[in-house]
């Protein structure tokens, strides 16, 4: 009975605590409601920032949470972006070393073929070969030029005299800080043979950076020199290398350009090679020898040069007696090795040497291919049939000969020749003023192969010794003669 009534009373007064709980809270919320004013106006105001705070406390969490987002993902990429940089520093940096290194090794390589020269190679055996040995000193001699040189070389003779023979045969034996540059036939391959010759590739290693940038950033400059002719491009590079060479070596160092004849349909690089050729011997930087054979590249040549003095000009001549003599005696000497012991059989004797030298002269080519000829066992009579007919068919295409329009005013010109070996070109000129146009007839005369002009000491000659030869046997019909 007892406990029941305690636990009545102990559960009543926990209600009862519960219910005055209930109520403070009630009472607290209404207190806080109406605190710090009672006004109706200040009660809305207070719900309105209330809302406000709420809606900027949302817009903070969900901000927060956006970040939070963000982070996640970039934590995670932010290690890969680093490698992804660091790869492409390390790739650019070594592409630009690559290049770099590219570069100097194409310049070490020019530098190095200009030091050691490029001493061409030539096939002709040791039988062939004539050692003119005063043209050679003085073919040596320009290729070795003095510090201060300030003039360049044009070395011309008729084809045959042999110019690159000589040429080649100084240059091996010179060999340091001498080019060689063998224009070829056909133009096209031009910049290619330039560059063999000094050993530049033409394959520029560019960075990627630097090809960007010639890209997008507009360098002309580098553009043009990208897209110039390869014989430029080349002649560009040997400038650079021989820069260098004169500092370390205090001369200039040469190059030389054979054959340039060749380039008679290409006058504008003619006078590129030419205008450099002076600017350059002025300077001191570098020291040019053209070689050409006679005609209009070397007129051209000649009427620049010797306008600006800079030029000097060295002619290749026939063989002399001695030395044509002596090359058709070598030419026919057979060696024999038996027993270690060598024995050579002459196969000319010296009636057949003299024949041979009236008939083909001093021209390296005529006296080979006579000589060929007489080792093939061919008589001097049949040989000298054919050198006739062959001159007398010029002599007819140049109007020299009996009844035709020419015959009259040739016959002095040529007694003169024969008498003296040269004639001036003014008395030459002057015996064809008679007849209508001077100048076509000088030309459609000239054109043939039975004169030769030689315009640096305008003189006239006959084109060859077989010329000579033919006019001496036929000297009844063009000297005594008087139709």
């Amino acid at each position: 009975m007892l406990a029941k009534a305690f636990n009545n009373i102990f559960s009543s007064h926990f209600r009862t605590q519960n219910l005055q709980s209930q109520l403070m809270r009630s009472s607290r919320h209404g207190i806080l409601r109406l605190s710090p004013s009672r006004s109706f106006t200040n009660s809305t105001s207070n719900s309105a920032n209330s809302t406000t705070s709420t809606k900027a406390s949302s817009k903070k969490s969900t901000f927060y949470s956006n970040l939070k987002n963000i982070k996640r993902p970039v934590a995670v990429w932010l290690p890969a972006t680093k490698l992804i940089v660091a790869g492409i520093a390390i790739f650019l940096s070594g592409d630009f070393a690559n290049a770099w290194y590219q570069n100097e090794y194409n310049k070490n390589l020019l530098k190095n073929t200009i030091e050691k020269g490029t001493q061409p190679v030539t096939d002709i055996l040791d039988n062939e070969f004539i050692p003119r040995t005063l043209l050679i000193k003085r073919f040596k001699e320009i290729l070795q030029p003095d510090k201060d040189q300030s003039f360049y070389h044009v070395i011309c003779g008729e084809k045959g005299t042999g110019k690159t023979t000589l040429a080649t045969a100084a240059s091996r034996e010179v060999g340091q800080g001498v080019i060689y540059v063998d224009v070829p036939e056909n133009l096209e391959f031009f910049g290619e043979s330039f560059g063999k010759a000094i050993n530049f590739t033409f394959k520029e290693k560019i960075s990627l950076l630097t090809r960007l940038k010639r890209k997008f950033l507009s360098e002309t400059q580098e553009k043009e020199n990208m897209n110039l002719p390869k014989w430029m491009r080349a002649k560009r590079a040997f400038e650079d290398v021989a820069q260098s060479y004169k500092v370390n070596h205090n001369k200039p160092s040469v190059i030389i350009f054979d054959n340039v004849d060749r380039l008679k349909n290409h006058p504008e690089i003619i006078d590129s090679l030419q205008d450099s050729a002076m600017k350059k011997a002025k300077q001191n930087k570098y020291i040019t020898v053209f070689i050409s054979t006679k005609g209009p590249v070397l007129e051209r040549m000649e009427s620049c040069g010797t306008s600006s003095q800079v030029l000097e000009k060295l002619e290749i001549g026939n063989l002399s007696e001695s030395e044509s003599k002596d090359y058709l005696i070598k030419k026919c000497t057979a060696e024999n090795l038996q027993f270690e012991k060598t024995t050579r059989k002459c196969m000319i004797n010296d009636d057949e040497v003299n024949k041979l030298y009236k008939l083909a002269g001093g021209r390296i080519l005529d006296l080979k291919r006579e000589v060929n000829k007489f080792l093939h066992g061919k008589i001097f009579e049949e040989t000298k049939k054919e050198v006739m007919d062959n001159v007398e068919n010029e002599v007819r295409a140049a109007h020299l000969f009996p009844n035709q329009k020419y015959y009259k005013i040739g016959k002095p010109i040529i007694k003169t020749l024969l008498n003296s070996k040269e004639m001036c070109y003014l008395d030459f000129r002057s015996a064809f003023y008679t007849i209508g146009d001077v100048e076509k007839v000088l030309e459609e005369v000239l054109a043939c192969n039975v004169f030769e002009y030689h315009p640096g000491k305008h003189i006239v000659t006959f084109k060859s010794p077989s010329v000579e030869y033919y006019f001496k046997e036929k000297a009844d019909v063009f000297i005594k003669n008087n139709v």
